[in-house]
């Protein structure tokens, strides 16, 4: 499954599904799972959940859209959902099943067979708890209403779900620092400024919450408001002027010199080796008053089949996309850190990524 903080629905292909694109695993197939049920249409109504449509079988069913256009619908079932650790625990969760897959250009990798979406069931296309929701409910003496994400892009990571043994909403740990959640939707933090090595872009805090600042696992980049980007952008070119030959930004790989905006900022992509990365400045999220979060070069300059072609180039994972009022910190930003979602205080934590993960 995808991680997606910045949803809040079980989805998973399941059997039938023409538009699903192909997985290396076997589609979900509910009618030979010993424990799924159907939710009918008065169940859901009972349940309190969005049945949009309502089959003509009476079976509820769903629809949900994601910032970059894709999603998908599906009929709801109730079923068996296990956490695979040192210590399994299992639930009854609500699954949507796939019969139709809205993706325009899917970049999932085929490893990867859905998504569960850890954000508050208030966002919830169905209106129903999580998987997430369901567990630290029924193993409530066992596992707190915490999780934790390491993000890394060769292995993965890792997903923590409650505290740490003895170390309740991880207290122990002093290098972390804590953001205030605004409110129960998803994640999000009052950013108040960003920063490109000491210059601070130029736009009120406002700026970036009206749309709300978001910690979304489910975005690859960091995309910031049209005004605060066009003003990051300039920053950088900046550089330019202080003698530094910015590959990708300044000049390219020969030293020929770029125009303003272009290059890197126009989605090109440019060979460069790890002194040409470092080179670049490190960037800063300013989250209230007093927390300021670095993002070093080789996290937002970087390779990958989301930003070129060749895989041996680079490109810049900072963007203005769909959303244009407010802010996702996406993986490359969260890649930086164990990142804490403590529900039960509404607060986020941040600590080093190289000492807990």
């Amino acid at each position: 499954m995808q991680i997606d903080t910045g949803s809040a629905d079980l989805g998973i292909p399941a059997w039938g599904c023409n538009s699903c694109i192909t997985h290396d695993d076997k589609r979900y197939v509910p009618k030979q799972s010993e424990t799924a049920i159907p939710i009918t249409c008065a169940d859901g109504a009972a349940m309190n959940l969005t049945c949009s449509p309502c089959h003509y079988h009476k079976q509820c069913a769903m629809t949900i859209s994601y910032e970059d256009n894709s999603g998908f619908s599906a009929d709801l079932w109730k079923d068996k959902v296990s956490f695979e650790s040192t210590n399994s625990a299992a639930t009854t969760a609500v699954v949507a099943g796939l019969y139709k897959d809205h993706r325009k250009n899917p970049m999932q990798p085929k490893m990867i067979d859905g998504i569960i979406g850890l954000a508050y069931h208030t966002v919830s296309s169905a209106n129903t708890m999580t998987p997430l929701d369901y567990l630290v409910q029924d193993h409530s003496s066992s596992i707190d209403d915490v999780f934790a994400l390491c993000l890394d892009s060769k292995s993965g990571g890792k997903l923590l779900i409650g505290s740490p043994n003895s170390d309740p909403y991880y207290k122990s740990m002093k290098n972390i620092q804590w953001a205030n959640l605004l409110k129960k939707t998803y994640y999000p933090v009052n950013m108040t400024a960003f920063y490109v090595g000491k210059q601070r872009v130029n736009v009120a805090p406002s700026v970036y919450t009206r749309g709300d600042a978001i910690v979304d696992s489910g975005s690859t980049d960091i995309t910031l408001p049209r005004e605060a980007f066009d003003s990051f952008r300039d920053l950088m070119v900046q550089q330019c002027k202080k003698g530094k030959g910015l590959i990708g930004i300044c000049q390219d790989e020969q030293g020929r010199k770029i125009q303003p905006g272009r290059g890197l900022f126009a989605g090109l992509c440019y060979t460069m080796s790890d002194k040409d990365i470092q080179s670049f400045p490190t960037l800063h999220v300013r989250l209230s008053d007093d927390i300021s979060l670095p993002i070093v070069p080789s996290m937002y300059i970087r390779s990958g089949a989301s930003y070129c072609d060749d895989l041996n180039q680079v490109g810049i994972a900072i963007d203005s996309g769909a959303v244009a009022d407010g802010t996702l910190l996406g993986d490359v930003f969260m890649q930086g850190y164990l990142t804490i979602f403590d529900r039960k205080h509404d607060k986020i934590g941040f600590a080093p990524a190289g000492d807990y993960c």
